[in-house]
């Protein structure tokens, strides 16, 4: 079977430039590549055709002559030409680096098989789709009690809607992880997943400090001189404190295990600050009975 023009095969013309030539040639050769076409022997053969195509044309002497005589230079009739072309072309296009002591797809191919099998064996992995993340914000409470709501993010395209269950004690900046949620994998391989990075608002009168919390209680200075007790009220809890005489503003409490119960079950304490109020808008009368008060001190 007559051998096609080398110009037609890599699809060049004549007045085309070795750079040119080379482009055209690695885009076929990544196309036609045995690695690439296992078992295709149409495709094994066109690529032995790009092969010396290239070859033959990317050395300028050989280009000359194929130009003056076409096929018939290379037919075995003509000295200075014989199988040493069949070893050459592959470093040049993709580099000595990638020479090996093996012998590749026909022998000679060396570097460029091995690349070939390399980005195969990457590319062919199932590799787990890219991973979404939003931020969620939610309620100080629902953080410490945990809840459920239902959220619309832009996952893949679309709006959807995801029933996200809070649980109690989630810390802010935790996240809530949704498994295959999340970006689809180009290659076969599983879905990425959705995670929502919690957000906590914050809350009128309480914070958190790890697993504690703290918060203000206000007293009078009657209960603070004297003693006596005072109703907390944190959350859901309700519960009587015990106020020692001559409490003095600023003082700390801790009350043991009415703090947060975290994600591992472990419950914090509860930090309570007395705030001693100052009485204002006194009647007469108080105000005589505290002067009275003040001159027996």
């Amino acid at each position: 079977m007559s051998k096609r023009d080398y110009y037609n095969v890599l699809g060049i013309s004549k007045t085309d430039s070795a750079t040119e030539i080379k482009k055209a040639y690695k885009k076929l050769a990544m196309k036609y590549h045995p690695d690439k076409n296992p078992g295709d022997v149409t495709a094994e053969d066109k690529f032995k055709e790009i092969k010396e195509a290239y070859e033959i044309l990317t050395d300028a002497d050989k280009r000359r002559e194929y130009d003056q005589f076409g096929h018939a230079a290379f037919d075995g009739s003509r000295a200075g030409y014989g199988s040493h072309y069949r070893n050459g072309g592959f470093d040049d296009i993709f580099g000595g680096g990638f020479r090996q002591q093996g012998q590749g797809f026909g022998g000679g191919f060396g570097g460029f098989e091995d690349m070939f099998s390399q980005a195969r064996g990457r590319n062919a992995r199932p590799q787990k789709g890219q991973d979404r993340e939003f931020t969620l914000t939610v309620d100080f409470v629902d953080a410490i009690q945990g809840s459920e709501k239902v959220v619309e993010l832009p996952i893949n395209g679309e709006q959807k809607k995801i029933n996200v269950k809070i649980p109690a004690g989630i810390k802010d900046g935790e996240k809530i992880r949704f498994s295959g949620k999340g970006s689809p994998s180009v290659n076969g391989g599983p879905a990425g997943d959705l995670l929502l990075v919690v957000t906590i608002r914050s809350h009128a009168f309480l914070k958190r400090e790890g697993d504690n919390l703290i918060c203000t209680t206000h007293i009078d200075m009657i209960t603070a001189t004297l003693g006596g007790e005072t109703e907390v009220h944190v959350l859901e809890s309700r519960f009587k404190l015990k106020i020692p005489a001559g409490t003095q503003n600023g003082r700390k409490f801790k009350i043991t295990g009415k703090g947060v119960t975290n994600r591992k079950g472990i419950t914090g304490d509860l930090l309570l600050t007395i705030q001693v109020d100052t009485p204002i808008n006194l009647t007469e009368q108080q105000q005589d009975l505290l002067q009275q008060f003040r001159a027996t001190l």
